[in-house]
Order: structure tokens, then C-alpha cells, then sequence
């Protein structure tokens, strides 16, 4: 049996009950009409990126829940990935792996060693990262959408108040024995550097402010996959898996 289309919609379920009635972009009606071939009367599943999702039916113009829609909570802790720029679309790749493998948000490094820069087109980098968390979250049926924050300094990473950073760096403890030590935080942020990774400075400042050297394996990873690997071993030894 297949699975139905997940849909991700701009209008909050919570509390929305069988017979509402959901209106859909004009761009995803056409998705759905011309890529998956579905008419007036297709069910299919609708989140809302909040974490309220329900089944439903196509209408000519959105869809109908067919039954009251159900609200998870939140995971916990939050997993952030903290990406240092990169050449090319490598961040959209972070962020449509990163989302299927459970990651909560994503915040772009302007790391002292990173080649790119998107000053002064900042906002539309966002929304297109934005665009494929969206994506990525349907394709994974996570009811959950992603966040994607505005890029920031290196150094702006100790600011993140509850946060517990993991710093990914050569010779850092390996990451499964760091798990432990970031249990209670209400959020995990796990940084991956450059290509040319992290400067002494960046480190040095970080740790001062309490983050954690962790390691990702004796293999030298690139840094658009670096992520996915970290994000596996939280998710399977922080209980994220046991689901």
C-alpha cells in the first residue's frame, strides 16, 4: 500500500475537527493536480509545521479533514545544526538531509574560514533554505517544519541561552560519550565548520564559553555530510529512535 501525499499547509490544525476545511496554495494544488495526478476527492495528510496534523480529502480548492487532527509534542531536546557556510548549494543539502534525520533548525556560520558569503542577499537565501526544510519535512512526514535562522558569527553561537554547543573538531571526545553530558539542555546545537574547518580563535572562544570538542568518526567527512552523521548518533542514543 502506498502512503498518502503529506502535505505541508500555511493554516495552524490545532484543535481544527472533521468536516474544516483547509485552503491550499495555488502552487500546491498544481503539485498535487499535475505532478501526483490527484483530483477533487484524493485523501491525503495535512501538517501544519507546528506539529498538528490530520487526514484529509482533496477539494477543488484545498482539502477536508476527515478526522480531528492530533497534536505531538515538541521534541526534546532541540537539535540544531549549526552549518559554516559553504561553496555552491552545499547548505541546501545540510538542510534536506539534516531534516530527515530529525534535526529541529538550522543556522547558517559565517565562520572566519567559510569561502561564501550572502550579504546582501540574506533574505532570499533564507527563504529558499526555508523552501527545501518545507520540502524535506513532507517528503520525511515530519509534522514538524524546521527553522532556518539568519546567518551569524561563530562567536554568536555561545549566546544561545539553555544551549549545550558540541563543537565538531579533530580530536574532539568521539560524539556518542558527549551524549550524556548534554542531557537537561533544551537545546543541542551541534556545529560543523568550513572546509578548511575552524579557526583557533573560533575554538578557543567557543570552549571558553562552555561548548564541547566532540568527534564524528576517524574518517575525514566533508562538511555537507558531517552533519547527517552527527544528527544519526543524537537521535539514536539521545531516544529520538525509540519512537
Amino acid at each position: 500500500m502506498s502512503l498518502l501525499p503529506y502535505v505541508h499547509v500555511d493554516a495552524p490544525l490545532s484543535g481544527a475537527d472533521t468536516g474544516h476545511d483547509v485552503a491550499l496554495a495555488v502552487d500546491q494544488r498544481r503539485h498535487l493536480s499535475t505532478v501526483l495526478r490527484l483530483r477533487s476527492g484524493s485523501a491525503c495528510h495535512l501538517a501544519d509545521g507546528a506539529g498538528s496534523h490530520a487526514p484529509a480529502l482533496l477539494t477543488d480548492t484545498g482539502a477536508r479533514l476527515t478526522a480531528a487532527a492530533t497534536t505531538a509534542a515538541p521534541p526534546a531536546p532541540r537539535l540544531t545544526v549549526a552549518q559554516a557556510l559553504a561553496k555552491g548549494r552545499k547548505f541546501d543539502d545540510v538542510v534536506r538531509v539534516g531534516t530527515e534525520l530529525g534535526a529541529d533548525g538550522f543556522v547558517p556560520i559565517d565562520a572566519v574560514r567559510s569561502v561564501v558569503r550572502v550579504d546582501g542577499k540574506t533574505d532570499r537565501a533564507v527563504a529558499r533554505w526555508t523552501a527545501v526544510g518545507r520540502a524535506a519535512a513532507e517528503q520525511s512526514r515530519r509534522p514538524f517544519r524546521p527553522f532556518v535562522e539568519p546567518p551569524i558569527a561563530t562567536t554568536a553561537l555561545a549566546d544561545r541561552d539553555g544551549a549545550a554547543v558540541l563543537l565538531a573538531h579533530p580530536g574532539g571526545v568521539p560524539l556518542h560519550r558527549r551524549v550524556v553530558e548534554v542531557r537537561g539542555h533544551a537545546e543541542v546545537v551541534l556545529a560543523i565548520g568550513p572546509e578548511g574547518g575552524w579557526s583557533d580563535d573560533e575554538v578557543d572562544h567557543l570552549r571558553g564559553r562552555g561548548a564541547l570538542l566532540v568527534g564524528l568518526g576517524h574518517s575525514v567527512l566533508r562538511t555537507e555530510h558531517a552533519a547527517a552523521a552527527g544528527l544519526a548518533v543524537l537521535g539514536a542514543l539521545g531516544g529520538r529512535w525509540d519512537v
